[in-house]
């Protein structure tokens, strides 16, 4: 499906019936990457999985944008009411900006591998970036992806190789159509300040999914999300790394989905 949000056409797919639940992908990822919730979850709610200006098949327009404003005019133009918000890494960051924005849009949060705007974990493990940055300063997009791939979906503690397919086909083709965009009109939402010293002001429940395996910046993060969300509970996905429910759905889409449905 295709919707018109700010002046860019927008991709979204959309299943299920019931209370609306967004799901945000990842940044090394497009809306493909839910693809294994997509069944379990439509049984019980309305499934939304919008891509990301630049990501998948939605446009990039070379203009300023805010990912919050085109995540709130496509609830609007859909008109949903309150949604739950389902966001991994990036898209766990952006609906945190979301909610503290819009705390009355949304009903329950739930965030997995997040990232934090304002919180730059990474720059505390240089190492760990390592290989992506030699690549990139190579232009060698494709050593970029396959790079890219051990340190999100194998992880950077377990062997090159560890995650067997088609998940590595299905990273390389998400992340590989996103390597290249014109990421030079970058996106804003100026919040001030920033979600990271904010997470106090967060009131909507709130699930943090982690991979024990992730990299150590989302650890971090999660640990400070715990820290300052108000009554946020934690589930950890034993044997994964940045993309907890693709590795192991069936785990993913019972904790989550026992958090959704609870009264």
């Amino acid at each position: 499906m295709q919707a018109t949000i700010n002046g860019a056409r927008i991709h979204y797919e959309r299943e299920g019936s019931g209370l609306p639940v967004i799901f945000l992908h990842a940044g090394v990822a497009d809306s493909r990457m839910w693809g294994p919730q997509v069944a379990a979850f439509a049984k019980h709610f309305d499934v939304i999985r919008p891509e990301t200006r630049g990501f998948g098949q939605s446009e990039l327009p070379p203009i300023r944008w805010s990912p919050v404003a085109d995540l709130l005019a496509l609830i609007d133009q859909l008109e949903l009411k309150p949604v739950h918000l389902v966001g991994c890494s990036i898209g766990a960051g952006m609906a945190i900006d979301f909610a503290l924005q819009h705390s009355e849009r949304i009903s329950k949060l739930v965030l997995v591998g997040p990232g934090i705007g304002g919180a730059n974990f990474g720059k505390k493990y240089p190492d760990l970036f390592a290989e992506v940055s030699a690549a990139d300063e190579a232009h060698d997009m494709d050593a970029v992806n396959h790079a890219e791939m051990h340190l999100w979906l194998d992880g950077p503690r377990r062997p090159r190789g560890y995650v067997k397919e088609p998940l590595r086909r299905l990273f390389l083709d998400m992340n590989g159509g996103n390597v290249n965009a014109d990421w030079e009109s970058a996106p804003t939402d100026d919040l001030d300040p920033p979600a990271v010293e904010r997470l106090h002001e967060i009131t909507a429940p709130t699930l943090v999914v982690v991979g024990d395996e992730d990299a150590p910046p989302v650890l971090d993060a999660v640990g400070l999300l715990m820290e300052k969300v108000p009554n946020a509970r934690k589930a950890i996905i034993h044997d994964a790394a940045h993309l907890p429910n693709l590795e192991h759905p069936h785990e993913f889409n019972r904790v989550v989905l026992e958090f959704l449905l609870e009264e």
